[in-house]
């Protein structure tokens, strides 16, 4: 049986029978009645990123994932990762000096910040993480005069406005402003290896993939007819890790990458194709428990009947934690339509209706929109006794809170993934 690891996420247990929606549940159950701590924790199915990284090499086998650490850096999930042979996409120092203590190779990592802190650039010198994006002219004199010898990245603005998140507004190099910069960088002697772009997070038009590789093609063509040879294009991140109803897939975003790399870097090349995704492995993996701590009861002027009243359900989380993003993206109401399906004994309370302080709950969840990283289209909440509120619900926000343990469910990884067969 698995037990909680408030500040060991090493701990791994195995358990390899756990596959299923119903079997978490189980687990949380059996977690719930064996600890004294009620804080909210996180299960992380690591079979379920594995299964990830089979299907990204079975349906893009061109272009070659470098995990983004930043959305979810759990030490056994970067394992995980790093054991699969994936690349890593690191924003900061912290996040390569993990990576590299993992023992993973500087040939397998990009420090992908546009912007970065000088001390990280000599950081990244002295550790040989040389591969490093740039989008402006500062960040180049800072490259000259930190890590002259870096082997770097053009990032630019992507032409689309369909994502959630605006990562051109921030990053990027406007498209007028490429030949200019390359010129600069040239002038200073620094070597520039291709060109990178992300199309923002909670995109739902991926054509921004073909559009943006397009455009790719033709900086590409302009860095050759100035003596560059690149040989690096990264496609960056914004792909989904969950199947949301009448939203396209990562398979069809695949499809349309991979038609677009046919036609604008085709194999024979020799273009190193890489991707940033974040999300994409981790958003279905976790699993949120949390508690019910309160319940508020809202009658109007008219509505004596229990059918017409309305319930507040305060949780031991929210959004200054794991809920943070519905603050700043989520227009609509979290959970609705919960149900009484058990109950247990008649409820005691007098300004109650019955089967909520001794019953079973199970609290269907509605499709979340304009949520990142972490929502869920099939997620559940169950409330079982003493008010402890599970939600099946995948996050990519493990290190919200310290309090949580790993269900390990594999034994090792394939070694078919580890070679990076389909």
């Amino acid at each position: 049986m698995a037990t909680a690891c408030p500040q060991s996420p090493q701990n791994i247990e195995r358990n390899p029978g756990l596959h299923s929606n119903h079997a978490i549940l189980q687990a949380i159950k059996e977690k719930i009645m064996e600890e004294n701590d009620r804080r909210p924790f996180y299960i992380v199915n690591l079979d379920d990123i594995v299964d990830k990284h089979k299907q990204w090499l079975a349906q893009m086998p061109r272009v070659k994932p470098f995990y983004a650490v930043k959305c979810n850096n759990t030490e056994p999930v970067v394992k995980t990762i790093a054991a699969l042979g994936a690349g890593f996409d690191c924003a900061s120092s912290a996040e390569f000096q993990q990576v590299l203590n993992l023992g993973v190779g500087t040939d397998r990592i990009i420090y992908g910040h546009p912007c970065k802190d000088p001390q990280d650039i000599k950081l990244a010198s002295k550790q040989g993480v040389d591969l490093m994006a740039f989008d402006n002219e500062c960040e180049l004199f800072k490259i000259k005069r930190l890590y002259p010898s870096a082997r770097l990245v053009l990032r630019i603005q992507p032409q689309d406005d369909e994502d959630v998140y605006k990562h051109g507004k921030m990053y990027g190099c406007a498209l007028d402003q490429c030949k200019e910069l390359l010129v600069k960088a040239k002038e200073m002697e620094l070597t520039v290896v291709g060109v990178s772009f992300h199309i923002g997070g909670l995109c739902t038009d991926y054509m921004a993939y073909h559009h943006t590789i397009r455009l790719c093609r033709d900086i590409f063509d302009d860095a050759k007819s100035m003596d560059y040879n690149f040989s690096l294009l990264d496609i960056g991140g914004g792909f989904p890790g969950y199947a949301v109803e009448n939203n396209p897939t990562f398979s069809d975003a695949a499809k349309i990458i991979n038609m677009a790399l046919d036609e604008y870097f085709p194999k024979e090349e020799n273009v190193e194709v890489i991707a940033e995704p974040g999300a994409y492995y981790v958003q279905s993996a976790f699993t949120l428990a949390l508690r019910v701590t309160g319940k508020r009861v809202l009658r109007s002027a008219n509505s004596a009947k229990v059918s017409q009243q309305s319930y507040f359900y305060y949780l031991n989380d929210g959004i200054h934690g794991s809920f943070f993003c519905n603050l700043l993206f989520l227009a609509d109401k979290l959970v609705r339509n919960f149900h009484v399906v058990k109950t247990r004994s008649k409820c005691r309370s007098t300004r109650a209706p019955c089967g909520v302080q001794h019953s079973t709950l199970i609290i269907s969840w509605q499709k979340i929109s304009n949520c990142p990283n972490w929502t869920s289209e099939t997620g559940c909440t169950y409330l079982t006794w003493g008010h402890t509120l599970l939600c099946l619900h995948p996050l990519s926000m493990g290190l919200l809170h310290r309090n949580y343990f790993i269900l390990r469910l594999m034994k090792s990884p394939p070694d078919s993934v580890l070679r990076g067969d389909s």
